[in-house]
């Protein structure tokens, strides 16, 4: 059984680092966490790995779309939760 077999990775959107208490001690830490030389590998292709974040991600974010209360007005004309740019 190696360490990260069983691993939960949880992934947060923050929309920007400006003002936010802790900043540089988060990113000292992350850089740390990099630059540590801890090696995992994984028993499948990245773009696997890739391919099942982005749909897990937006299943949930549909989720919370659909359920929300924001938006209202929005969700009328676009009902669907896409990672395809509107034009």
């Amino acid at each position: 059984m190696t360490l990260l077999e069983n691993a939960r990775i949880r992934l947060g959107w923050v929309k920007a680092h400006i003002g936010i208490k802790g900043n540089k001690i988060a990113d000292a830490l992350a850089k740390e966490a990099i630059t540590d030389g801890i090696l995992a590998s994984l028993p499948f292709p990245k773009s696997f790995l890739k391919k099942q974040l982005l749909q897990l991600s937006l299943s949930r974010w549909q989720a919370e779309w659909d359920n929300g209360e924001p938006g209202r007005s929005v969700y009328s004309i676009i009902p669907k939760i896409s990672n395809k740019q509107l034009h």
